[in-house]
């Protein structure tokens, strides 16, 4: 459970399930009795944390700091010290319920659980598969996940905001959606399952081993060789003559230097032991050989759920660097594994803007290329979809629409126009009329604005007769000139013009 989880979650693991703790009371007319009791946050964390209970007997693992202490609650100032700061420490003395490994093992996975900046946190849900182990490739600091919703979704994004909330900067550093990269990371993790790469890490693994080998017999030599010389310190000591007070005093100190580098040793090689890697049984090799198989299988099976999924990639990477090129679409991606070695790749973002796109000046001058050649904005639309461009928002193409608003801000030709079928006898446009296409074409303008200001009695228009009963506007180069002038004016110029004037002929009425 510690694998993936907080305090807060053991606990209310515990409450669910209606597990009590023995809690040995130590005080009233009960002392010394064992009491059942309901779990509270301070007693788990305070069972958590307690070496006791890997059989180690410490002493001075909190401290009074004066800075911090309440006159008033002389209780108070308790700091938590490191291992390193314990006045005393001798492992294997108490009774234990856990070896010391699994209890360091237990401190390294609490500490790397807490939401803390320079920790990846816990597992925790959704879909981000990465999230704790991306770092910024621009100021080295770990990205947050952020979510937001669309389409009844949550699509995370990793976002590196550190500057902007401790220093108010103007902007993040980077923000990207985690789609690309998670992908990537999937990808490579699964390649590294493969079973070739499954049967090369068995073989590291088994050097490991001989490598380890040959450390405990360099080892054991090393603890032999301090005790033949405690050993004969011992009996040179032991055979002085009591008179030679001088030179048994010379001896006794060389005996006790000889116990005291034999202690150290034996110290460090606890410290040694305690680290040893997990020797894997022949039936374990042929599990995993056997399941490495079918890793893609087993990765996207109903029953692996993402906090598995999660896990599996905590267990083989490090971090994962990324790093944006400028606001464009490009992300280098650097995969760091457990073993220190890298693997880079790069990945495309989806970004808002066609202008953030790389390749934009390729994407427009190919578009003018293809307008000059009287090619409508459908047609350009295919030949930039069989070339490669790709629109910024992700998709394998870019829309006719878009195509059609990029050639307007180019102010490129508009391309083919749509031909009519031939109106009836004596109903042909006439002088500075225009078909209703012909004039949007003119006008650079779409035909849905054009609707709505014959709606609103800006255009003056007449129906054929017969079907299909088309519209024919009549337009000549005064109207054309005022109908231009009224393109470039802003969006809610008429309503805002409309309310200035009812609000100063108002004024004017009020005595």
């Amino acid at each position: 459970m510690l694998l993936r989880t907080t305090r807060a979650p053991v606990l209310r693991h515990l409450v669910e399930n209606d597990i009590q703790l023995g809690i040995r009371l130590r005080e009233g007319p009960d002392k010394g009795t064992l009491e059942w009791r309901r779990p509270n946050r301070m007693t788990l964390q305070t069972l958590l944390h307690n070496p006791a209970y890997a059989g180690i007997y410490a002493y001075g693992r909190r401290r009074v700091d004066p800075r911090r202490q309440d006159p008033a609650r002389p209780s108070t100032g308790r700091v938590v010290r490191s291992r390193d700061g314990w006045h005393v420490m001798i492992p294997n003395v108490l009774p234990a319920y856990i070896t010391v490994a699994q209890f360091d093992a237990n401190e390294a996975k609490l500490a790397a659980n807490r939401a803390r900046a320079e920790a990846m946190g816990a597992i925790r849900g959704g879909p981000a598969l990465a999230a704790g182990l991306v770092h910024c490739g621009r100021c080295n600091r770990r990205m947050s996940v952020r979510y937001h919703t669309q389409h009844s979704k949550a699509l995370p994004e990793y976002v590196c905001a550190r500057d902007k909330t401790n220093h108010g900067a103007q902007k993040g550093c980077q923000l990207l959606n985690s789609a690309c990269v998670d992908a990537f990371v999937e990808q490579q993790v699964l390649a590294a399952l493969t079973p070739a790469a499954v049967e090369v890490s068995l073989r590291a693994a088994d050097q490991v081993l001989a490598d380890r080998a040959e450390l405990e017999r360099l080892w054991s030599q090393r603890l032999e060789r301090a005790a033949q010389d405690a050993d004969r310190a011992r009996r040179s000591h032991h055979l002085a003559e009591p008179e030679n007070r001088l030179v048994v005093r010379q001896l006794e100190k060389e005996w006790e230097d000889a116990l005291a580098v034999q202690q150290r040793l034996r110290e460090d090689y606890d410290r040694f032991a305690r680290s040893s890697p997990h020797i894997l049984t022949p039936a374990e090799r042929q599990t995993i050989t056997a399941l490495a198989g079918d890793i893609e299988g087993l990765w996207r099976a109903d029953s692996t759920t993402t906090a598995d999924r999660k896990e599996i990639i905590r267990a083989v990477v490090d971090k994962v660097v990324v790093t944006v090129h400028g606001t464009s679409e490009r992300v280098n991606v650097t995969i760091v594994w457990a073993g220190g070695t890298t693997t880079a790749g790069e990945v495309i973002r989806p970004v808002q803007r066609l202008e953030q796109l790389s390749y934009y000046p390729q994407l427009t001058d190919r578009i003018r290329e293809l307008a000059g050649q009287g090619i409508g904005a459908s047609g350009i639309a295919d030949r930039l979809e069989d070339e490669g461009f790709r629109p910024g928002k992700g998709g394998k193409r870019i829309s006719a629409a878009t195509v059609r608003d990029l050639m307007r801000r180019l102010a490129c030709p508009a391309g083919r126009v749509h031909q009519h079928r031939p109106a009836a006898p004596g109903e042909e446009p006439g002088p500075n009329e225009w078909w209703l296409k012909h004039l949007a074409a003119e006008l650079d303008m779409t035909t849905s604005t054009l609707y709505a200001w014959i709606n609103r009695g800006w255009i003056t228009t007449r129906r054929e007769s017969c079907w299909p009963h088309r519209l024919i506007t009549h337009a000549d180069q005064r109207e054309l000139a005022e109908l231009r002038e009224r393109r470039t004016r802003p969006p809610g110029w008429y309503s805002r013009r409309i309310w200035t004037e009812t609000a100063e002929t108002a004024e004017q009425q009020t005595p």
